[in-house]
């Protein structure tokens, strides 16, 4: 049987550590950050760690965004794919975590069950199939007992008022989470799947469940969760693979006197033979050195607990400071020196480029303007290597990802898939002159025939004072694809920023644009995060970004607050999340977007005006899903911004929007799907551009394009034609990329740069990307 461990997000910014093991029958993935599923959409070809079918089992060893922040987009993208169902395990607080989800993640198809391993639990549930074996080790920082933890202050939380209220019994709110989650997604049948699980405590999980006939509405009508009390525990992971077989020797059993025949059939069958225990390997979060005592004194995490089948390998998830403290590299050392240490640290790891694909297309762009399309931050080298780390165990490998270790036939440390540094893309590299290169060749030249007409500046001059910098983080619609990331656009003024949505991992989009001293540089701008709705693309990155904030506000207290817009249901979302994690929602200023449908009669509007340094600030209700907003606002400085969100042309929104100086405005369909944009409820390029005239808008940006059209949306040249002699020069449009940069002095100039962008990627579309799942190499779809 093969059957190998291969990492998958290392410890780079947009893709954290994360964990699959591979099997022929299924897949077990440890920890699921945000970026994780868009990268294996990057690397399908050297990767089937996550398979819609055979993924079924899912393991956290925090409940923490970072571990888990992947999770909700993965189990839509499963389910949208037809997989089977699966499990999810953490600690304390996953259930309430996933419960908390319900206004945005249901799919009463998809089989799911969250379980939980409590603090106080002795024996937790050990996991089991007919490949593998997990047995769960709760570990708590020093000075940190279950009973400690439930007195302590984070016991007390905010209700949805506002006011401190003492966190509830855990298991009438663990009762009442299953629940909602009952109502969430179809029931899943992991009894047989788990040991130790007394009759009793499967039916506590399945008979106290009832559930509703109307799973969408029963799955909302819990206005606020009972809090719970935040837990510091971390699991780590014991695991034991299969018993294999081994090959049967002819000469030893004759030596014992074995007669040939069916006696040999027998002991190969190991009829008569004592088999060799499975694999056993570790996966070991170790989150601050407080868990060293922890790791190191625990009976199941000892070397000499496994004499008789020695660990082989175990996977180090580290913060800082933990690799050069003496006691944990001691305990590393305790085991056989044939053990492979995989080590995942932001010190030791390098920051990579992760997502080949779109870098490959930052540099295409990058050559037609670098001023607008910077090529992404990277780094090849670690901070501080693992050779300048004295006494580790002589098999101490960094974390990269893809690096790959196989169990079974052979135990081999395996590193062909991991990708070699990062280079500028030749045009050419076979030296064959191929209909891909001839177009290449043929954009060069248009992109020279164009210089004369383009002037960008300095991108890193001071910005005016009448100007800003726009820079789409986002640009696709619904999942997390190759080329094009979900929504999330940037504002830049002199003085402060505002972030347009947050899809998934757009604090990895935001490292790699601004670098790592500039995007935090940002960050401490940001005055307004608006959340136009409760579809999944456009907010599961939220999290990331304000708890980033909040450590920046920790290290540096920041005067200014940061304004959160969203609807009513959103901000439930962030105040029962807050149960789990400290992200600093008590150092953030909630606004429901339907109190602030009424620019200037709302208390809530004169606030955030305030706040934000906004001269007018309004939602519009649009037609898109319940509870959809468009906004629009006006800058101190004077400028004002339109913003569509996902929806249907609205009136009232090209009211309120009149003589914008920008409108950002999602174009998911070209004018031929108007049937899909009318049974979606989303725009056309040909509609979006109709809301930019009525407007009377200087400058048009379209965005949220559908994947079909994965590096460049079509634009008929019949509707550009006609915009033209509508707009006769008084609207400029651009096509929004992400990590694109542009002032909007400069932007009438980014037409310029569509007819060779067309000319290279125009004829690039996938027919159908419901069509492609997930993992679909759709380089194989589409030709460029």
């Amino acid at each position: 049987m093969k059957y190998s461990l291969q990492v998958l997000g290392a410890a780079t910014v947009d893709a954290r550590p994360s964990v699959a093991l591979v099997f022929d029958s299924q897949r077990y993935l440890f920890n699921c950050s945000e970026g994780i599923q868009r990268f294996i959409n990057d690397r399908s070809r050297a990767t089937a760690a996550v398979s819609p079918g055979k993924t079924r089992c899912i393991f956290a060893t925090r409940a923490a965004w970072l571990c888990i922040g992947g999770l909700p987009g993965l189990v839509l993208t499963l389910a949208d794919a037809g997989g089977k169902g699966c499990v999810i395990r953490g600690p304390q607080g996953m259930s309430h975590a996933f419960a908390a989800m319900r206004h945005f993640v249901y799919r009463p198809n998809l089989p799911v069950a969250v379980l939980e391993y409590r603090d106080d639990d002795a024996s937790p549930e050990v996991y089991s199939d007919e490949n593998l074996t997990v047995t769960p080790v709760l570990l708590a920082p020093t000075s940190d007992t279950p009973s400690a933890r439930r007195s302590s202050h984070d016991s007390a939380v905010l209700n949805s008022n506002g006011k401190r209220t003492v966190a509830a019994d855990h298991n009438k709110s663990l009762e009442k989470e299953q629940l909602i989650l009952s109502h969430m997604f179809a029931p899943a049948n992991f009894e047989s799947q788990s040991r130790k699980r007394t009759k009793k405590s499967s039916e506590t999980l399945t008979d106290k469940v009832s559930r509703s006939t109307d799973g969408r509405a029963a799955r909302l009508d819990v206005k606020r969760m009972d809090p719970c009390s935040k837990s510091t525990t971390v699991v780590a992971y014991v695991c034991q693979g299969p018993r294999v077989l081994g090959k049967f020797n002819v000469a030893a059993a004759k030596e014992l006197g074995v007669p040939s025949g069916p006696l040999y059939g027998k002991l190969s069958r190991g009829e008569s033979i004592t088999l060799p225990d499975g694999r056993v390997f570790f996966i070991v979060d170790c989150p601050s050195i407080e868990y060293i005592p922890a790791i190191t004194s625990h009976s199941l995490l000892k070397a000499d607990k496994y004499a008789s089948s020695p660990v082989q390998c175990i996977v180090h998830l580290l913060d800082r400071s933990v690799l050069h403290h003496p006691n944990y590299k001691e305990w590393m050392n305790s085991f056989d020196k044939d053990c492979q240490h995989i080590v995942s640290c932001i010190e030791h790891c390098p920051q990579e480029i992760v997502l080949r694909s779109t870098a490959k297309i930052q540099h295409k762009l990058n050559m037609a303007a670098s001023e607008v399309f910077p090529i992404p931050y990277y780094q090849e080298t670690p901070d501080e290597s693992l050779v300048s780390v004295p006494n580790l165990p002589s098999l101490t490998a960094v974390a990269r990802p893809l690096l790959t270790y196989q169990f079974e036939p052979k135990r081999l440390l395996e590193s062909s898939s991991v990708a070699p540094a990062f280079a500028l893309e030749n045009s050419d590299p076979d030296g064959v002159k191929s209909y891909k290169y001839e177009k290449h060749q043929k954009y060069l030249e248009q992109i020279d025939a164009i210089r004369s007409r383009i002037s960008f500046g300095d991108p890193n001059r001071a910005i005016d004072e009448r100007d800003m910098i726009v820079v789409p983080l986002g640009t696709g619609a619904a999942i997390p694809a190759k080329y094009r990331n979900v929504s999330a656009t940037f504002l830049r003024f002199p003085d402060s920023s505002f972030l347009f949505d947050a899809g998934e991992n757009t604090l990895g989009q935001m490292y790699r644009h601004f670098g790592p001293d500039g995007l935090d540089n940002e960050l401490r701008s940001l005055r307004c995060l608006f959340v136009s709705h409760l579809h999944a693309d456009h907010h599961l990155g939220a999290i990331s970004i304000l708890k980033r904030i909040h450590e920046l506000n920790t290290e540096k207290p920041n005067a200014s607050p940061v304004c959160v817009v969203g609807p009513t249901r959103y901000l439930t979302w962030l105040q029962e999340y807050a149960d789990v994690e400290d992200f600093g929602l008590a150092n953030l200023l909630l606004f429901d977007s339907k109190d602030l449908m009424n620019a200037f009669e709302s208390k809530s509007a004169a606030m955030l005006r305030d706040v934000a340094g906004v001269e007018f600030f309004q939602t519009i209700l649009v037609k898109h899903c319940a509870a959809a907003y468009a906004l629009v606002f006006r800058h101190k400085n004077g400028l004002k911004v339109a913003f569509s969100g996902d929806c249907r042309p609205s009136n009232t929104f090209v009211q309120i929007g009149k003589d914008s100086d920008l409108v950002i405005h999602e174009a998911t369909l070209e004018d031929d799907k108007m049937a899909e944009a009318l049974e979606k409820n989303h725009c056309t390029t040909g509609e979006a551009i109709d809301i930019g005239l009525r407007m009377n808008a200087k400058n048009l940006l379209l965005t949220h394009f559908s994947q079909r059209y994965p590096k460049l949306p079509k634009l008929s040249t019949e509707v550009l034609s006609t915009a033209g002699a509508r707009m006769e020069g008084k609207m400029s449009i651009g096509v929004a990329f992400d990590s694109m940069r542009i002032r909007l002095s400069e932007f009438p100039q980014l037409e310029h740069l569509y007819g060779p962008l067309n000319t290279l990627w125009g004829d690039i579309v996938v027919v159908d990307e419901d069509a492609v799942p997930m993992g679909a190499d759709i380089d194989a779809v589409i030709d460029g």
